[in-house]
């Protein structure tokens, strides 16, 4: 009898989880999805792994948490394409700007796409919650006051950490300039981890249209200065760039 596939439990939007769906479709793994919705995935995620965060991967008979976790264990399952260069030196400074966008980068473009997108509840819940029949959907908008004001206490929306989110898509700028020189890569001259990981990371901002789920903050005018930002710390181009050339088809398969 042959293994079952992987199991990927995720959030449609999350750049996080975009990271491990990525590196599972970068390698052709076929895996089944097993998509929740936000608020609602915490009690899964402690079920599961005893961590309360998305993405979560069953893998052989084991879970492994967290998206920098799920792309070793990738690495080791299946090491064609690699994400990890081979060179010693070179996979060591992959994985250290892997660390480096995850913590300085990932949670601040969270910030700024739910402080964008959380002023239209219409534009908020197709982004965020975009299985959510009509039904519902007209229930959420109607008490989305309420769901604004806990968005805003629980994630800190604060004009101090908005204001620090958008400086540090400006250091992201800079970063991506010093690291990949003239070339096109943050490491080497292939796509890597690092790439795979900067990428994932702005794509609730930039809206690639290769990214595999609804993203009606594409254009909108709510992101306009998010877009402005994007644009002039050259993230923009890249990070759209990438995309068209490794983001590939989808491995799921069926459940």
């Amino acid at each position: 009898m042959s293994p079952s596939p992987p199991v990927l439990t995720q959030l449609k939007v999350s750049n996080y989880n975009e990271k491990a769906r990525w590196a599972l479709d970068f390698k052709g793994i076929p895996h089944h999805r097993n998509s929740l919705e936000p608020g609602s995935h915490s009690r899964q995620a402690q079920r599961l792994a005893g961590i309360d965060t998305l993405p979560i991967l069953e893998l052989d008979g084991k879970t492994v948490g967290d998206s920098t976790a799920i792309i070793a264990a990738l690495e080791e399952l299946q090491p064609e394409p690699p994400l990890y260069p081979q060179d010693a030196a070179e996979r060591e400074h992959a994985l250290e700007l892997e660390d480096h966008f995850d913590e300085e980068l990932g949670p601040y473009a969270r910030i700024l796409a739910i402080s964008q997108m959380s002023g239209e509840a219409a534009l908020f819940l197709g982004a965020f919650f975009p299985d959510m029949g009509g039904a519902k959907c007209a229930a959420a908008s109607s008490i989305f006051p309420l769901i604004r004001r806990r968005l805003k206490s629980g994630f800190e929306l604060t004009q101090e950490n908005i204001d620090l989110s958008f400086e540090k898509l400006r250091q992201t700028g800079e970063r991506l300039r010093d690291e990949r020189g003239a070339g096109d890569y943050l490491v080497g001259e292939r796509f890597t981890v690092a790439d795979l990981t900067l990428a994932a990371l702005l794509s609730p901002l930039v809206a690639p249209p290769e990214f595999p789920y609804p993203q009606p903050q594409r254009d909108h005018p709510a992101m306009d200065p998010v877009r402005k930002a994007l644009d002039e710390a050259g993230l923009t181009d890249w990070c759209r760039d990438m995309y068209a050339r490794h983001r590939g088809i989808s491995a799921e398969v069926a459940a």
